[in-house]
């Protein structure tokens, strides 16, 4: 640590005296001021120091500091032409020293052509139309404490999964008031068989937890980042069950209005599990999010969960549930917007947004287990 706050010292040119965060060191330097090759290799270093990353061997760690730099670039550029200062930031996160490539094979899926799994969805959920026409100028279902931790995928492209579970766990405790965490590895390793850190879907989530009669806790089936090939679910473990799931429908002649108002409401229920392209969160560390990069409705490569709403300076927004780890963006959420002139929304997030339903409750089972008492896995 030592180490670690001399060299800080050193490139923000402070006194030994300054007061220095070493939490958000990197996230709060001014990156315009690193420059030369010397300048960047000494941020390397801290940034290496901050997240504990060590390399095989010294061609390894030159790739890695080649990366780095280019993504150093990006970022400043990025960030230079931000449309104003609520816009998203860009930033030298845990994931500043792999490429955009490796990003998406890491932690997103492949992009998919999801039109045929929603009309299968369509066919399947139940049908709920959703409207308020005077609701709250924001909402945020963490305050009504029915939102686990957030929790940290690893190196599997299993969001679906983290998506889906967050959406079971916030809807029982709801009906229930008991906020158990859910076991991410059973959906990973039940729903599919195998393959499931290449991707899945939500719905298909709801769907087994229904015919299964129910979803172990995180404490008795525990995550470990990787698809087992084996599901090993023990129904006398269960607990916690869901009755059926429903789901937006958006067709070609959908508004803008319409969606927007449509989500909002139902979100106004429960919290939603979401649908969007996000290439764009590699180095996301604050802000709304405006979805310059995304591609069509078609290329959704990641799932998420609509916790909330709200808005700044006349900017509206959704609060946003990832599954980074709460060292990803602002404490592992972030602010998408919404509201704009496109049905789907930001990235598609509003395209193909389902949920769990809940009409009963029920006694847990199970150890219950409360957000604060679930274990944190730390990022790679």
């Amino acid at each position: 640590m030592g180490f670690l706050v001399l060299l800080l010292i050193s490139l923000l040119g402070l006194s030994s005296s300054s007061s220095i965060s070493t939490h958000r060191s990197i996230l709060d330097l001014d990156l315009s001021k690193f420059t030369t090759q010397k300048q960047v290799s000494s941020l390397f270093q801290l940034w290496k120091s901050e997240h504990g990353r060590v390399y095989h061997n010294h061609e390894e760690e030159a790739k890695r500091l080649e990366i780095f730099k280019n993504n150093l670039n990006y970022i400043r550029d990025m960030n230079a032409n931000r449309k104003s200062p609520h816009s998203h930031r860009l930033g030298l996160n845990k994931f500043a020293d792999i490429t955009p490539q490796e990003f998406s094979k890491k932690y997103l899926q492949a992009p998919k052509d999801v039109s045929q799994q929603i009309k299968m969805a369509n066919k399947k959920m139940k049908k709920e139309q959703h409207s308020c026409d005077h609701p709250p100028a924001s909402w945020d279902w963490r305050e009504k404490g029915v939102i686990t931790q957030v929790k940290y995928q690893g190196d599997c492209g299993n969001g679906w999964a983290f998506s889906a579970t967050g959406a079971i766990e916030a809807k029982n405790a709801i009906v229930t008031g008991n906020l158990v965490s859910l076991s991410e590895q059973e959906i990973t390793d039940c729903v599919y068989k195998a393959n499931s850190c290449n991707g899945g879907y939500h719905f298909h989530a709801f769907e087994w937890v229904i015919e299964n009669r129910g979803i172990a806790t995180e404490v008795d089936y525990p995550y470990t980042a990787e698809d087992h090939g084996t599901c090993k679910a023990n129904k006398t473990q269960n607990s916690v069950t869901i009755d059926n799931f429903g789901g937006l429908i958006i067709s070609e002649h959908s508004t803008q209005p319409e969606t927007d108002n449509a989500l909002l409401s139902a979100t106004l229920e429960q919290p939603i599990s979401v649908a969007m392209d996000a290439r764009d969160f590699h180095f996301y560390t604050g802000g709304i999010y405006d979805g310059g990069n995304c591609s069509s409705p078609y290329g959704i490569n990641h799932f998420v969960l609509i916790v909330g709403y709200g808005s700044l300076d006349g900017v509206d927004y959704w609060i946003v549930k990832n599954s980074f780890g709460k060292d990803w963006g602002m404490d592992g959420y972030i602010w998408i917007q919404r509201n704009i002139a496109n049905p789907i929304g930001v990235c598609a997030i509003n395209f193909f947004a389902s949920w769990p339903i809940k009409e009963k409750s029920e006694t847990l089972v199970s150890a219950r287990v409360k957000a604060d008492q679930r274990v944190d896995y730390s990022p790679l």
